[in-house]
């Protein structure tokens, strides 16, 4: 294997501990429920089956007939079958050391809410001043795994560049930054020695550490397209995931780049060995690095934001994990996958962003930096209420009120209070 390094320029268009943390599976950022950020029109009236309108028995349930998906919602006092686009989770990990372990792809399709729709609106406001950025972006040294082929080279290329260029933590590229990139855990392994051994990383999709040298990326690309274990050629008989597969990839590359991101923000060096992101809640560091990275990614494909995490099996999935639970640990929803990203953190990060605006969260992040390590905190807030009220204009006890007003309007089908992405002071 060889190093690649180049000076990448702007391209004409387009975790716990310092210990390796391993991120506990929820669908590989995941197959189950993910969308495309291309919006998926519905089917014409005529082709549409006679299911839209009927009744149903329980919020949430989706069900799929000739092709075409629905959802079961509230309309009125009743619940109705109602035709729609599917969503799904990525996940991403809060360590300043991570991995990311992830589960065997499957074929459900979920439904983006009304709720979700006036939030990524929201969102796509703040999206708009990124795509005039042209920042900095340094040099990058790559390793590629010898079965990785040009086209994910290049698409691994695009991305760090398009982080540095558009994205919110330019502090980031004034440290020495690397990316390892392979199809397999044995390869991934074995590409990434020369910079840092990860023997003992377990089953890996993505990663971000210090190495002592490098601010360090690692993925194993095959892990998020079709889940942890299947192998590249079984992978490749799937289409890689397809447009779900692709999404996973691409998002969880920007999204462990913004883990070093947050740590230089904090004003500590990435490229060592630290434990930086052990002083922000697990549900805030890697639901923001989720959201980053969507919005990095509406840039380059010249598109409106779109967050595939909010769905409504995301949202059932960690209904019991709100974001008290989500602080120290990664706690487990159904299904036996972490809520820290996609399922509760993307939920609370979203509402964050579209009240206050991705710059504003970020800089909640720099005032952070003096809490001490989450192993030390004496309860779930405490320690961060005080710079949280200051900047948010709400209690966390408040906040996670409000994380389960959203969670529960995309599960049911229905609209947020009109005023609540205000930003303004909350009971």
């Amino acid at each position: 294997m060889t190093a690649e390094s180049l000076s990448l320029r702007c391209l004409p268009t387009v975790k716990r501990s310092m210990r390796t943390t391993i991120k506990r599976p929820i669908g590989c950022l995941a197959a189950a429920t993910l969308l495309a950020l291309v919006a998926v029109g519905p089917a014409t009236q005529a082709a549409t089956p006679n299911i839209a309108g009927t009744r149903c028995s329980k919020a949430g349930v989706i069900r799929s007939v000739k092709s075409v998906v629905f959802v079961c919602v509230g309309a009125g006092k009743t619940l109705k079958w109602k035709q729609t686009a599917g969503g799904g989770p990525s996940k991403g990990s809060s360590n300043s050391t991570t991995a990311t372990t992830t589960a065997p792809t499957t074929t459900t399709t979920v439904a983006r809410s009304s709720a979700a729709a006036m939030v990524a609106a929201k969102i796509n406001t703040f999206v708009a001043p990124m795509r005039t950025r042209n920042q900095p972006v340094p040099t990058i040294e790559y390793r590629f795994g010898p079965s990785v082929g040009e086209a994910d080279r290049a698409m691994t290329r695009q991305l760090a560049e398009s982080f540095f260029k558009y994205g919110s933590f330019p502090e980031l590229a004034n440290y020495r930054n690397a990316i390892s990139v392979s199809l397999s855990n044995a390869e991934v392994i074995e590409t990434t020695t020369p910079w840092h051994n990860i023997s003992n990383y377990g089953n890996i999709a993505g990663a971000y550490t210090g190495t002592g040298t490098y601010a360090l990326v690692i993925q194993n690309l095959t892990a998020h397209r079709c889940g942890t274990g299947v192998t590249p050629e079984s992978c490749a008989t799937r289409d890689n995931g397809g447009a779900l597969g692709r999404f996973r990839t691409r998002v969880n590359i920007l999204h462990e780049l913004s883990h070093g991101g947050k740590v230089a923000v904090m004003g500590f060096d990435p490229s060592l060995i630290n434990s930086a992101l052990d002083r922000l809640p697990m549900w805030f560091a890697s639901g923001i690095s989720n959201i980053q990275g969507a919005m990095v990614l509406a840039v380059i494909d010249n598109t409106s934001y779109s967050n595939p995490n909010i769905s409504a099996d995301q949202a059932t999935r960690c209904r019991n994990v709100p974001i008290s639970v989500n602080s120290i640990n990664d706690v487990n929803g159904d299904g036996g996958w972490g809520c820290k990203g996609s399922g509760t953190g993307d939920f609370a990060n979203e509402i964050l962003v579209a009240r206050f605006g991705l710059d504003k969260v970020i800089s909640v992040i720099s005032e952070m930096r003096s809490n001490p390590v989450k192993s030390t905190w004496p309860d779930w807030s405490s320690v961060w209420a005080d710079t949280f009220q200051r900047a948010f204009l709400q209690s966390p006890s408040s906040f996670e009120r409000d994380v389960e007003t959203y969670r529960n309007a995309v599960i049911n089908g229905r609209e947020l209070p009109a005023d609540f992405l205000d930003a303004k002071a909350r009971p």
